[in-house]
């Protein structure tokens, strides 16, 4: 469908949320869409890599199923900068994905996490891979810091939770983006756990504005809304409100326009 061009595909965290990007996957597959690149902040990091990896976006549906997301989640002390430990998390992730470091990855892939030492957004995309993605997807407060060559780092949403615009500078000529935790209306919390989602949620969601406009065609799924960030027990529900809303998004898109866009863009990138 874009032949000659190279597609870029970004993908937002949200916790369990996240599944919905699998949904997505599945669709651009039957559309005959090839992601030559991927991003990926938190859920979005796992899902990018695992698929990076080879996993069909169904397996890895049933990965996550299966693992129980709360199950994966051990306490520990606050005084270890955060109420649980990733040790269960980090082992599922090193038992799923074949690759060691980024360059093993059958799609080329590249993470953010946010640098709690200098207070900045860093990306990933060369090295060792498991413990970039544990740094991106460890949530302030619920998890502890990740330690890599001496900086601590936690989820990269703080500082952009959709990582659309590192596509661009990678070369890609086509963004395709999926913002999985959209704000809505909640009308009631019960307890701390609900309350700390959705004070992430809101800290987070700001930093997107930016990155959509640089998506050419963007799925955003705003039904995964009612979903825990750590319950997977839904995973087939949450896969197919992810496909349904991307048949959706590119049901409703321009193809000509597109790719008269990309035509006018890529000779503006040459000159």
């Amino acid at each position: 469908m874009f032949e000659g061009y190279k597609v870029g595909l970004a993908l937002s965290g949200g916790g369990a949320k996240g599944i919905a990007h699998l949904g997505v996957l599945k669709v651009l597959e039957e559309r005959g869409i090839e992601v030559d690149h991927i991003s990926g902040v938190s859920a979005g990091a796992i899902m990018g890599a695992l698929y990076a990896d080879g996993n069909t976006p169904e397996d890895i549906c049933q990965y996550i199923k299966k693992s129980d997301m709360y199950h994966m989640l051990s306490l520990t002390m606050p005084r270890h900068g955060g109420i649980t430990r990733m040790d269960q998390f980090g082992k599922f992730i090193k038992d799923k994905i074949k690759a060691e470091t980024f360059e093993d990855l059958r799609i080329p892939l590249v993470v953010n996490a946010t640098e709690l030492n200098d207070g900045k957004n860093v990306y990933f995309d060369k090295g060792p891979l498991l413990d970039c993605i544990i740094a991106s997807a460890s949530v302030p407060i619920f998890f502890k810091p990740m330690c890599i060559n001496g900086k601590l780092y936690v989820d990269g949403g703080l500082f952009c939770n959709l990582p659309a615009k590192i596509l661009r500078k990678k070369g890609c000529d086509i963004v395709i983006g999926v913002h999985v935790n959209p704000i809505t209306h909640e009308d009631k919390f019960e307890g701390i756990k609900d309350v700390s989602e959705r004070v992430f949620h809101l800290s987070v969601n700001g930093n997107t504005i930016e990155q959509k406009k640089e998506c050419d065609i963007l799925v955003e799924t705003f039904r995964a809304r009612s979903y825990g960030m750590f319950d997977a027990s839904k995973a087939e529900e949450v896969f197919q409100i992810g496909y349904e809303d991307a048949t959706a998004a590119l049901d409703a898109v321009d193809w000509d326009e597109l790719r008269m866009k990309v035509r006018v863009s890529s000779k503006y990138k040459r000159r």
